[in-house]
């Protein structure tokens, strides 16, 4: 009899440990945008694209693509950062309202209840285009001690990642003060597929490697800050309009696939 009220005490702990216990974090499809949402964000980004060459051949706006406009401008050979009106559409909900974007949890958990998004868009490199310098999207806002995480990025890419399309590489560790510098030891390179969000701190070293694929490499991006005494951060220098040129009305044109394909391929030729 004491044998089987052990033996049912240890079925209870077991039990209790069960329930306790917390479930990892890892892969998960919970956080990730359905196959719709990848596809109805692929095709804004490249029809936005698509459209803004076109307005500058019509207009003839060849110089002012050099030094930027208000919704593209250009991050190295054949990397372009877009902002899409479209993404302010009732339709891109899941990626602007914070109630409704399936990383939100993750999202909290690091910067807590008060969140802000702050920054939205898509970053394309094109066939050839080449690895990019390494970088932090921010530094921190003191130099005196380590503060908390208080803005991340969010880059979900629209098509698989592989070493072949150009995913981003990132230095771990290199959010931490005192160690922002490359270290080839700590290199990561994720190859999610798409749909898949790569989640990390604003502070933290990465690059954009070398698309030697024959297909464009689409991802989209969300910045989230932390809110602090009813002030969020704002980057000022990555994202200020007021350094580029306005493009004004995009030319309307409604090209099919296939046309849209071409036009790519002219372009990068030009």
């Amino acid at each position: 009899e004491k044998e089987a009220e052990e033996e049912e005490a240890d079925k209870g702990r077991e039990s209790e440990d069960e329930v306790t216990m917390p479930r990892p974090v890892g892969p998960s499809s919970n956080w990730c945008l359905s196959p719709e949402q990848v596809q109805l964000c692929y095709e804004a980004g490249t029809d936005h694209y698509d459209r803004i060459f076109d307005t500058v051949r019509a207009r003839d706006l060849w110089r002012e693509l050099r030094d930027g406009f208000d919704l593209l401008r250009e991050r190295g050979k054949g990397r372009y950062a877009m902002e899409l009106p479209a993404f302010d559409e009732p339709q891109f909900s899941f990626l602007t309202d914070i109630r409704k974007s399936p990383w939100m949890p993750v999202v909290r958990e690091i910067l807590g209840k008060d969140v802000v998004l702050i920054h939205k868009g898509m970053f394309l490199s094109l066939p050839g285009s080449e690895k990019q310098i390494y970088h932090q999207d921010g530094p921190h806002l003191t130099t005196h001690y380590q503060k908390p995480c208080h803005a991340i990025n969010v880059f979900v890419p629209l098509v698989d990642l592989t070493l072949e399309n150009g995913p981003t590489e990132f230095c771990l560790g290199s959010h931490i003060l005192g160690q922002e510098d490359w270290n080839s030891e700590y290199a990561e390179t994720p190859t999610v597929s798409a749909g898949t969000p790569v989640i990390f701190d604003y502070r933290l070293g990465h690059n954009g490697l070398g698309n030697s694929s024959n297909e464009c490499r689409p991802i989209v991006y969300c910045t989230y800050a932390a809110k602090a005494d009813g002030k969020e951060f704002r980057d000022s220098v990555n994202f200020s309009r007021k350094r580029y040129h306005r493009i004004g009305g995009l030319v309307s044109k409604a090209p099919g696939r296939d046309e849209r394909a071409k036009k790519r391929e002219r372009n990068l030729e030009e």
